[in-house]
């Protein structure tokens, strides 16, 4: 029974050749530092299988099903996305292969060791068909230009997502691991006449409103259409502040067996998966809500989707 229940997931369900892939897992312990993965899109993902994402990933296919759906829901081909926060290059994957040839994803990640891994993998998908142009860039994103220390704590081993960029003026705290990075806005790194962001993704450990704050000149013009950002406290923030009165609505996102969810922030709502917490800021509620409502997982129905898109291009 036990084993029935961990199999009741949409990760199984939805890709059943997971199931004897989680199995050959348990038989078959990581000896290596790298291993190759399959994301359910068909790129693959050079991973870390003894840390939490990639042992996800090795176990069940993928990392945060509902954030990678509501992603591939929300992005259409052709348009520019940014994952801020982008670790080994996870979710700019599901960006790319959503956006296509003719869209453009750009990844920022500040942390060395994980930037060379998410070059390593940027360089596989960008000779894949079928992908968009990826810019990688080693950057932390805040709300000034200069330079900065990015905090390591001791748990990044066994969660490499735990980096964070330290306040200004903050001493590093003694015994840990910390590195001079890079600090852009996001308004500055892409640049005058950029074309607008169809969605952006930020994950940066508490210093989601500073990026926010260094894109103001998207968002103050309506610049930036869907925002996807971790927030790990219940909602008033000074985040979600800035963002309602910037004209963005804002829910929270969850899932179920049969799709992900998308509920407002302004009712009580009941968390039914253990993630860190993630919500979307939109412009269009109308179009997210559409379809987010949808009922499946269309990261498992990638392969008719590139399929249509090859041979649309012929």
């Amino acid at each position: 029974m036990n084993i029935l229940s961990a199999l009741a997931r949409p990760e199984y369900l939805f890709r059943p050749s997971q199931v004897v892939r989680r199995l050959l897992c348990e038989l078959r312990p990581p000896r290596e530092e790298y291993e190759t993965a399959r994301l359910p899109w068909g790129a693959p993902i050079r991973i870390c299988p003894g840390e939490s994402q990639g042992s996800c990933i090795r176990r069940t296919g993928i990392h945060d099903l509902v954030t990678n759906e509501v992603i591939w829901r929300l992005l259409d081909p052709g348009e520019n996305a940014v994952d801020v926060g982008a670790n080994i290059g996870h979710m700019t994957s599901v960006m790319a292969f959503k956006a296509g040839p003719s869209g453009r994803v750009v990844a920022v990640e500040p942390h060395p060791g994980l930037f060379q891994e998410l070059t390593f993998n940027v360089d596989v998908w960008s000779r894949m068909e079928n992908s968009a142009p990826i810019v990688a860039r080693r950057l932390a994103l805040s709300n000034r230009n200069g330079n900065g220390r990015l905090s390591v704590p001791d748990e990044f081993r066994q969660n490499r997502g735990l980096s964070s960029l330290m306040s200004e003026g903050a001493s590093p705290e003694p015994n840990l691991f910390s590195c001079d990075v890079e600090t852009s806005t996001l308004d500055r790194l892409l640049g005058p006449g950029r074309p607008n962001i169809a969605l952006l993704k930020i994950d940066c450990e508490g210093h989601e409103l500073q990026v926010l704050e260094g894109a103001e000149g998207f968002v103050t013009r309506g610049g930036i259409r869907d925002i996807v950002f971790e927030e790990h406290k219940p909602p008033p923030t000074p985040v979600t502040n800035f963002l309602e009165g910037n004209g963005y609505a804002i829910f929270y996102l969850d899932g179920s067996l049969f799709g992900p969810v998308a509920a407002p922030i302004t009712r009580p709502y009941i968390r039914k998966i253990k993630d860190a917490p993630n919500y979307l800021a939109t412009l269009d509620p109308k179009r997210s809500n559409g379809r987010i409502a949808r009922r499946g997982w269309g990261v498992y129905s990638v392969g008719r989707f590139l399929a249509r898109a090859r041979n649309g291009s012929r």
